[in-house]
């Protein structure tokens, strides 16, 4: 079994290299946008790894989990990494918006 989690990334400036070494590295199968759902236990020391390689970059590594709600985000620089969970909110009832 396993947790799965659907992977993006987003890389600034955007930079083909960066991207060719991504498809290159076995470690970084899980962000090749074909759309699957992977197990990447180590997502977080395989990205601090290769923004350390590309210290010019930020990564944005988008993850949605197979649990609802599970969406979020998370930035690289330099070896750092910044964590953003969804906040997922709704707007209050408004009587006037029923149709």
């Amino acid at each position: 079994m396993g947790y799965y989690t659907k992977y993006k990334v987003k890389i600034t400036p955007e930079s083909e290299a960066v991207r060719q070494s991504i498809e290159a590295d076995d470690d970084l199968y899980a962000i090749h946008e074909d759309g699957d759902s992977y197990k990447w236990y180590g997502h977080e020391d395989d990205m601090r790894e290769l923004s350390i390689k590309y210290p010019e970059h930020t990564f944005e590594l988008r993850g949605e989990g197979e649990e609802a709600g599970d969406i979020w985000r998370k930035y690289f620089k330099n070896g750092k990494m910044q964590y953003c969970p969804a906040q997922i909110t709704y707007e209050p009832f408004d009587e006037t918006k029923l149709i």
